[in-house]
């Protein structure tokens, strides 16, 4: 549309004026030409009569008669209507011009009617018409070429920008190739360099945080071995749940920095799903309800939606004693619902429990409290699979509502 609406507008433009002037042009001159030859013809037929008036229209490739004028009514478009006001300005105003598929007749009142044939090509030109076809033609052709150009350097942007957002989604073993414009392969080259550069920084994160859990895991096992030869008093036993604690931020710290491995889609019983994240923890198994049809099999990321569901079910169960999970399916979208009886989240921190390591309430325990990256990382997840969570005030319970829609 941006290349065809100013081709369309310019060409209407130029027709537009080119033929104005034009054909004033050829109705002036080729009525200057009808109205002298009429002029000759009625000159010679008061002069010397109908015979003689016919030779002359014979020299002059014309047909010259008496007769009657015809009666009828026949609109006549706007150069027709020019050619025989011109005709009347410069012959007769009682002149009528009747204008047939070949000819054109001319019909003159004197002391009888006299009838003139003009052939149709002496008034009306057809070259005007073929070159307005030729300018129509070629320019759409023009056009379709054109258009086949840019829908080569388009489909090259969307290339670009599809890669783009498949890379920003995780998804990082698609392979991109630069094609198009020179500008456009430059902008391509720019991204997969970027692409690059990102991936060498993700790896190097992950294997930095790998590297570090594993040397914190192995002091950490040999803390614990040296605990279980010591006697099991209370201050050991405050020492091990300490212990304990570390393992489990350890954990957290490396799947976090893991999140963005690659994963396909596939199809998932969601109902069995939620009962394997609920009996991975005999804690969240005892306080927690499910409303969810047992047949209901959606096309998602397993893993990572088993993941966000984990880390939303812990969480709730942290703070309340009941949770509630509700399943509701339409033809576009899935919604989880996971409801709890906690305190429920203040307004202000709404948006800030999703960011890592945010706690709304850092003096509680950290044994209860975590390490503040359960909520990012579900948060995180859900981006990457087109979907979101937002938490409000529940409906079922006093607490929170933390709602998962993701877009099928």
């Amino acid at each position: 549309m941006i290349f065809l609406v100013p081709l369309v507008l310019v060409q209407c433009a130029v027709i537009f004026f080119f033929y104005e002037r034009h054909w004033d042009k050829i109705i002036n001159r080729f009525s200057n030409i009808a109205s002298n030859q009429i002029n000759l013809l009625v000159s010679e037929y008061k002069e010397n009569g109908i015979e003689s008036a016919k030779k002359k229209a014979l020299m002059l490739s014309l047909n010259i008669s008496k007769g009657e004028e015809l009666q009828t009514n026949v609109r006549k478009s706007l150069l027709e209507r020019k050619i025989e006001s011109s005709l009347k300005n410069r012959v007769d105003k009682t002149l009528r011009v009747y204008f047939e598929k070949d000819s054109i007749r001319v019909f003159l009142v004197m002391d009888e009617i006299i009838s003139l044939k003009f052939p149709r090509k002496y008034l009306l030109s057809e070259t005007p018409i073929i070159l307005f076809l030729w300018m129509v033609s070629s320019s759409l052709i023009l056009s379709l070429i054109a258009f086949l150009f840019l829908r080569i350097q388009v489909r090259a942007i969307r290339r670009l920008a599809k890669s783009a957002e498949e890379f920003g989604e995780g998804n990082f073993s698609k392979k991109f190739k630069p094609e198009g414009a020179s500008e456009i392969r430059m902008a391509g080259s720019a991204f997969l360099k970027m692409r690059q550069r990102i991936r060498n920084y993700i790896n190097q994160r992950t294997a930095f945080l790998a590297g570090i859990s594993h040397d914190l895991g192995t002091l950490i096992t040999r803390i614990k071995l040296q605990l279980e030869l010591m006697k099991n008093t209370k201050e050991i036993k405050s020492i091990k749940n300490d212990i304990n604690t570390m393992q489990v931020f350890l954990d957290e710290y490396l799947n976090y920095s893991k999140q963005n491995r690659n994963e396909k889609t596939s199809m998932v019983n969601i109902n069995e799903l939620i009962n394997n994240v609920i009996n991975t923890s005999k804690e969240i198994k005892a306080k927690i309800k499910i409303s969810c049809k047992p047949n209901l099999i959606i096309k998602v990321y397993k893993n990572s939606l088993f993941r966000i569901i984990f880390n939303l079910l812990e969480n709730a169960s942290k703070y309340g004693n009941k949770i509630f999970v509700q399943v509701k399916f339409s033809k576009t979208l899935l919604r989880i619902d996971i409801h709890d009886d906690g305190p429920g989240v203040p307004e202000q921190y709404k948006k800030k429990i999703f960011r890592p390591f945010f706690k709304i309430d850092t003096s509680r325990n950290l044994n209860q409290s975590g390490s503040g990256l359960g909520l990012s990382i579900a948060d995180e997840l859900a981006n990457k699979m087109n979907a979101s969570i937002n938490v409000f005030k529940s409906k079922k319970y006093k607490g929170s509502c933390f709602s998962v829609k993701l877009k099928t």
